[in-house]
């Protein structure tokens, strides 16, 4: 039974911490329970009899029965310090910010059985790059990767907690008023309705002259609604708002009607605005931005501009389903501190990459270029690239590329660039230069390939399997196209639509072209052109006769060094071909199909039954491409009365016979001062002594120098 995940909502605070889950059926995030409760002590006890941890409320009973060491303040100043003291031993935060998330997420399993984390965001009152990474680490040690975890402060939070809710609740601004034992705080949100989607800012005025909190150990009601009218006045002042929030123990009870406001209250109410009492708003603000990341991977519904967010989309141009598209390295609103992505691209043929920064409320856009100086030469679109982004400040921001090669195809060199650059100091964009946009590439799920029988070719990735399929038209078959090759697009690359409408394509009984069709335009690789000429090569491999598609076998099978297999069909072609088939079949193909054969018999160093084949083609086909291979095979059997016989008989000029015979003889002389043929000839002395561990090692290292002479490569 497949597990259920859940997007999932964390406030984690010095005191309490409280969880959410975005609950399908309401629509809406719901909060978990742990031990019965919303609010979750956040407190960790190591016990004395088995060193097991305990969290929340179980932890403090422990504690208090002397039953173990009650840890606190793990959350708070890690950048200061990161760590803490438990019993005399030193601990990192991190770690037992790790222990207490994996005890407390326990509480999903209550919503349902087996449940799991989808996508989670973790939201803090504030959060710096000492936090952010002590929370990553704590993620990690869970299982929680990057690309399932957003960490953003209690005011974004708040944002997508007020925006995510019905249009007239935000029409104008909208006021949070927190109140605890720390004081009063205001938090204000201006809604700008001039740009789209719209522009959120937030501020904070402190509020402590008003209530500062010492007042909830011994309250008095009426001076406390005076006190919180008179704050509300003046935060309010020539302020449109259209909803006001509240929350913290202050207001514990509001929303149940049991509360020390009253002339305060109408004050909050009037003009018909909207007025919401509860404990769990940052919670379930960060659930719904785990709505929104996990389930949708789509942008928020409007752009925050606070403090401590990006102001500027970082990205590249690229083609997305053969359309210009921006691939985002790094968007606008988001926190800098876990604004980190992981994108792979392919170039063709760039030796730069325009890295472009655009002001979503002003449509001002800059570059900066990075050289990629001694990049590896390749064929065009078989280069891929890893780009890493992160920042160390909201405009610090850090660009690392590392080359991955294409496969195995291509070998990765590993070679690494890195630049780092200011985001508000960058160059004023230029137009799009020829060669700029790129093609995003797919990242697998887990390296695990799959094998083309053929060709022996180990594929990697979606764009790699393009790759082959355009290079290997004429081996491409309905068999390439089963079981094996639906599983790898599905479970190791994640394409799961892509399977499956293969699958169904197959099922159906599609023509071959119309399934590679389908595959080539599901990939963002090849353009629309080299799409139609692969699908042209196949339509014209639907009209061939059964004696030019056994051909075609072998050949392909002599390309891959399938030589008996090869040769069992050249000679099932020869017999047909003299036979049934002669009268359809051209001198031309007759030719092709004997020098082909004799090909094969050259490889594997059976010199007379080549000799026959390269006789036989030139027969049939008196051209000089046909009398060469001739020649260099007589030549190879040192046959030379057979090559003089031959000059004669057919009359060949003496300047042809000549250039064909010194051309050989070039041959012969780079190959016997080869480094390859001193290899060899090395190894033959090792072989005639009695170095016989040496000349083992040389025999492997020959073996493994031939098999890459049947890589594509």
């Amino acid at each position: 039974m497949e597990r259920q995940r859940l997007m999932v909502g964390y406030d984690l605070c010095a005191d309490y911490s409280q969880i959410s889950y975005y609950n399908t059926e309401k629509e809406e995030p719901d909060s978990v329970n742990f031990d019965g409760q919303n609010e979750i002590p956040t407190v960790l006890c190591r016990l004395f009899s088995n060193g097991e941890w305990l969290a929340g409320q179980q932890a403090l009973k422990a504690a208090e029965a002397g039953n173990g060491v009650l840890v606190r303040d793990f959350i708070v100043r890690i950048a200061d310090d990161p760590m803490v003291d438990v019993a005399g031993e030193r601990m990192e935060k991190a770690g037992l910010i790790g222990i207490f998330l994996q005890k407390t997420l326990k509480a999903l399993e209550t919503v349902c059985e087996g449940a799991e984390v989808g996508f989670i965001t973790i939201t803090m009152e504030d959060v710096d790059l000492a936090a952010a990474d002590a929370l990553k680490r704590a993620a990690a040690s869970m299982g929680i990767g990057a690309q399932l975890l957003a960490l953003e402060s209690h005011r974004l939070s708040y944002e997508y907690y007020a925006l995510s809710q019905r249009r007239e609740l935000w029409t104008h601004d909208v006021g949070l008023f927190e109140y605890d034992r720390r004081g009063l705080r205001y938090h204000h949100l201006s809604v700008s309705w001039k740009h789209h989607p719209p522009v959120v800012t937030a501020e904070t005025t402190v509020l402590n002259q008003y209530l500062d909190g010492h007042e909830l150990a011994d309250p008095v009601p009426p001076e406390m609604d005076r006190q919180f009218l008179e704050a509300i006045k003046e935060v309010s002042a020539r302020r449109m708002i259209s909803t006001y929030y509240l929350m913290g123990e202050g207001f514990s009870g509001a929303e149940s009607g049991k509360s020390w406001m009253n002339l305060s209250l109408k004050q909050l109410c009037a003009m018909k605005r909207h007025v919401f009492a509860g404990q769990n708003l940052y919670a379930r603000g960060a659930c719904y931005h785990s709505f929104d990341q996990g389930s949708f991977g789509r942008k928020p519904g409007f752009i925050a501009a606070n403090a401590g967010l990006l102001t500027k989309d970082i990205y590249l141009r690229s083609v997305h389903k053969h359309a210009p598209q921006k691939l985002i390295l790094a968007a606008a609103g988001a926190p800098w501190y876990s604004a980190v992505s992981r994108k792979a691209i392919i170039i063709d043929g760039q030796e730069q990459l325009i890295i472009r920064m655009r002001d979503p409320l002003t449509n001002f856009e800059q570059t900066a270029v990075m050289t990629l100086d001694a990049l590896p030469q390749r064929p065009p679109k078989t280069t891929k690239l890893l780009i890493e982004t992160s920042f160390r400040s909201e405009t610090d921001c850090h660009i690392r590329v590392t080359d991955m090669g294409f496969g195995e195809i291509f070998a990765a060199t590993g070679k690494v660039w890195e630049m780092h650059f200011d985001i508000g100091e960058a160059s004023e964009a230029s137009g799009q230069s020829a060669k700029e946009a790129v093609i995003e590439a797919t990242i697998p799920q887990e390296v695990f390939p799959l094998d083309m029988k053929m060709s022996g070719t180990r594929i990697f990735s979606l764009e790699e399997l393009c790759w082959y399929l355009s290079k290997n038209v004429y081996i491409t078959t309905y068999d390439l196209f089963d079981e094996k090759m639906f599983f790898w697009m599905d479970k190791i690359t994640g394409s799961h639509s892509l399977a499956l409408a293969l699958f169904n394509y197959k099922s159906a009984g599609k023509p071959l072209k119309e399934i590679v069709r389908l595959l080539l335009n599901a990939v963002d690789y090849l353009d629309n052109g080299e799409i139609a000429r692969i699908y042209n090569k196949l339509t014209e491999m639907e009209h061939q006769n059964p004696l030019e598609q056994m051909r075609l076998a072998a050949d392909n099978y002599n390309r891959y060094g399938h030589y008996m297999a090869a040769l069992k069909n050249y000679h099932h072609v020869v017999y047909q071909m003299t036979h049934d088939y002669d009268s359809e079949m051209t001198r031309q193909f007759k030719a092709d199909t004997w020098h082909n054969m004799g090909m094969v018999f050259l490889r594997l160093h059976n010199i007379k039954c080549a000799a026959e084949c390269m006789k036989r083609a030139f027969e049939l086909v008196k051209t000089q491409d046909f009398l060469a291979p001739y020649m260099y095979v007589l030549e190879l059997l040192g046959d030379h009365e057979k090559i003089l016989t031959l000059i004669r008989q057919e009359d060949i000029p003496t300047d042809i016979s000549d250039a064909i015979l010194n051309r050989y003889k070039e041959a012969e002389h780079l190959c016997e001062h080869s480094e390859e043929n001193r290899k060899i000839q090395d190894g033959l002395t090792l072989g005639n002594g009695q170095t016989t561990a040496k000349y083992w090692d040389f025999v492997r290292d020959y073996l493994d120098r031939q098999k890459k002479n049947y890589d594509l490569t």
